[in-house]
């Protein structure tokens, strides 16, 4: 029989791996950056019938994420894009939105609060096949048009609107 395993416990040692089990744990809670699983929210066709504009809600992280919505332009007919690559708008905030084609090559973006982390105002369809811009190219212009004339997350005050 051996001698049993007795002695002292070094307290750098139980730091360290507390330190790693409490970031395991927060890593795992958090969930990472991972593929999309976007769910188409809208879809609208272009007046000449060629490009849709998709809008996606994507859920992001585990307890403590969140949900993102995402527009992007596709020939018309074609799956939702499972990444965010050609995203125009990427939002963390969005109410009442909705999409709407103005006319051709003309999208606008239209919404009550949001709270847009990037967005872009041109596409072109060069993009579909990972290109350089040519003449010829489909082009849409893109517009934020929020429902207020001011103010869209915040108040004049400069404090966040209360959730509805």
């Amino acid at each position: 029989m051996g001698k049993p395993l007795v002695g002292k416990i070094n307290p750098r040692t139980s730091a360290m791996t507390l330190f790693a089990t409490f970031i395991f744990c927060l890593l795992a809670a958090c969930g990472g950056s991972s593929p999309s699983n976007g769910v188409e929210e809208t879809r609208v066709t272009s007046p000449d019938g060629q490009y849709d504009a998709i809008m996606t809600q994507e859920a992001v992280g585990n307890a403590l994420g969140g949900v993102y919505w995402n527009v992007f332009i596709v020939p018309k007919g074609a799956a939702s894009p499972k990444d965010e690559k050609n995203s125009i708008l990427y939002a963390a905030v969005l109410r009442n939105e909705k999409l709407v084609w103005a006319q051709n090559h003309l999208l606008e973006v239209h919404y009550d609060i949001a709270h847009i982390e990037e967005f872009r105002n041109l596409w072109g369809s060069n993009e579909l096949d990972n290109r350089g811009w040519r003449r010829g190219d489909y082009s849409v212009e893109v517009r934020l048009v929020p429902s207020s004339p001011d103010f869209s997350l915040l108040t004049p005050g400069g404090d966040f609107k209360p959730e509805e």
